[in-house]
């Protein structure tokens, strides 16, 4: 499905089972993907682990269904972007758990939109603003898909993200279908966003911070300072997962994502 936002459209998925229309006191789960992938990523793990609750998928500006508008993607645009689906689904609160380039976003949201946060989860990401190393990498990124396209950065990403190789193989598929002006738009704001660790003090809602132990793009020991700066935060790290724990350890971070839930659940009770 997409929505129109003014000359702007925006790819998104609803699931909403029978279980969940007779649970409407949850608010509903919104997961968002990482840089250069979409919405398909998160499919199989819904399917097979939230199928209980009203779950939201958007593609996130300049990726998958969404329309890719010249840039930057700043993560405050995109928070927006995910309100104004959020106000087309009547949607007022929404436990917001965001992956890679998605938990950026959803930071953003919880700065802007703090009232609509019923919960959060940040998989595999982190608070801080890129160093100048790399900052600088994303615009030397950018100017190797300004030559070669989207396959730039299939290349240069997909094999860090896994060590298993069908999730390398799904990831650089993924990736190298994505707009090459999609990719450069979420660079530059990716490149541009502010540091967020003076926040997560003031995000006091249920919160899940999810680090993969084989990672090889966020440290893990950041995860865990995250969490003990958020209020309500706990941490899950992940054995046997690097960066996509959707796809490479799907029942543990199921089983985490449930807890979160309930959590924010018995906030409401």
């Amino acid at each position: 499905m997409r929505i129109a936002n003014n000359d702007f459209k925006l790819g998104y998925d609803l699931f909403r089972s029978e279980v969940s229309i007779r649970h409407q006191q949850t608010p509903p789960i919104v997961l968002i993907h990482g840089f250069g992938l979409d919405r398909s990523v998160w499919h199989p793990f819904v399917s097979e682990h939230l199928s209980d609750f009203m779950v939201i998928l958007p593609d996130m500006r300049g990726h998958g269904e969404s329309d890719a508008p010249q840039g930057p993607y700043q993560m405050a645009l995109m928070a927006d972007d995910l309100t104004e689906l959020l106000d087309t689904l009547d949607v007022d609160q929404a436990i917001v758990c965001g992956h890679s380039m998605g938990g950026y976003v959803c930071l953003a949201f919880a700065s802007q939109y703090p009232d609509r946060l019923a919960g959060l989860g940040l998989i595999t990401t982190n608070a801080d603003a890129d160093n100048e190393d790399k900052r600088a990498g994303r615009y030397a990124l950018i100017e190797e898909i300004k030559t070669y396209g989207a396959v730039a950065v299939a290349d240069n990403l997909a094999p860090r993200l896994s060590n298993d190789p069908a999730v390398v193989k799904q990831s650089h598929y993924l990736i190298s279908r994505t707009e090459p002006a999609g990719l450069i738009g979420a660079l530059e704001g990716m490149a541009q966003r502010p540091d967020r660790a003076a926040l997560l003090p003031e995000i006091n809602v249920p919160a899940l911070v999810v680090a993969g132990e084989d990672d090889q793009i966020t440290i893990f020991e950041d995860a865990k300072s995250m969490a003990k700066s958020l209020p309500q935060g706990q941490f899950l790290g992940l054995q046997g997962a690097g960066h996509m724990p959707m796809v490479e350890t799907p029942a543990a971070l199921g089983k985490g994502l449930h807890a979160l839930i309930q959590r924010v659940m018995g906030s409401f009770s």
